[in-house]
């Protein structure tokens, strides 16, 4: 009897031992897979787009290594299998929280390009500024994250690009000036070389014989010209300005041809007198 006592007692403290060597082991194989959960998580970007789970994953880990390091290995090893369902907890959660990021982005995305339709409309790429082109610049960015499903990025840069375009509305009106101004300086100069070229003209009657009827034609063109220029000055002075480049095309033109015809010798002189 005595001897079956014994032999149980034995029995009871050989489980027991093996039970407190198990427990006294560090966790490992418990901690390399809690680890690749985490890179997982990580890897699905949780640390984006579900931070909440990623944050509860973390602690466990956290609680976890703490008491590794009090070599607390039976708590430690419980603590990583927690870690490890949390991480994986927050990788599961990614696709919702992508889903919910790219709602958000393609709201800020309707806002910007609100915006940009009211700058185009206001004449912002007619009289651009550097708003307009920060905002377009920031709006490509915008749509290559969006590709990217860099949701979150995205979002920001559409709310920037919003800010920009609506800047660049706000200045067209500067912009509008300063085209105005422009133009009106461009007038003035091209209705002085109009007048000496015109001057030229009748000095050279002889020689522009026979070039009279492109001459003709080109002198109403450049009168057309610089009248509706005036006209379209205040209202419009991106196309006053593009039509009064056209006319200095013209003017040029005919100041390089009478240069030339001035060069020549006229008909007359060097025709031979009879005798």
């Amino acid at each position: 009897m005595r001897m079956i006592k014994f032999s149980v007692w034995v029995g009871v403290v050989f489980a027991l031992a093996i039970v407190w060597v198990s427990c006294s082991k560090p966790p490992e194989a418990e901690k390399e897979a809690a680890r690749k959960a985490m890179d997982a998580a990580f890897s699905a970007g949780a640390d984006q787009y579900a931070p909440a789970e990623l944050e509860a994953a973390n602690k466990a880990w956290s609680a976890a290594e703490s008491q590794m390091k009090e070599e607390k290995y039976k708590d430690a090893k419980e603590s990583y299998i927690g870690a490890k369902a949390a991480f994986e907890k927050a990788t599961a959660a990614v696709a919702a929280g992508k889903r919910a990021a790219a709602d958000q982005a393609n709201a800020e995305k309707e806002g910007a390009k609100k915006a940009m339709d009211a700058a185009l409309s206001a004449g912002a790429a007619k009289y651009p500024s550097a708003d307009f082109e920060a905002a377009n610049k920031l709006w490509d960015t915008a749509e290559s994250q969006m590709k990217e499903e860099k949701y979150k990025q995205a979002k920001q840069s559409y709310i920037e690009a919003k800010t920009a375009f609506e800047n660049a509305a706000a200045a067209v009106e500067a912009g509008k000036k300063a085209a105005a101004d422009q133009a009106k300086s461009t007038l003035k100069a091209l209705e002085a070389e109009w007048k000496k070229l015109q001057t030229t003209a009748k000095k050279m009657e002889k020689k522009l014989k026979d070039k009279k009827k492109a001459w003709t034609a080109d002198a109403k063109a450049i009168n057309e010209g610089l009248g509706s220029a005036k006209k379209m000055m205040a209202s419009a002075p991106a196309e006053a300005k593009a039509k009064l480049d056209t006319v200095k095309t013209m003017i040029d033109r005919w100041e390089n041809t009478f240069k030339e015809m001035a060069k020549s010798p006229s008909k007359a002189a060097t025709t031979p007198k009879k005798k």
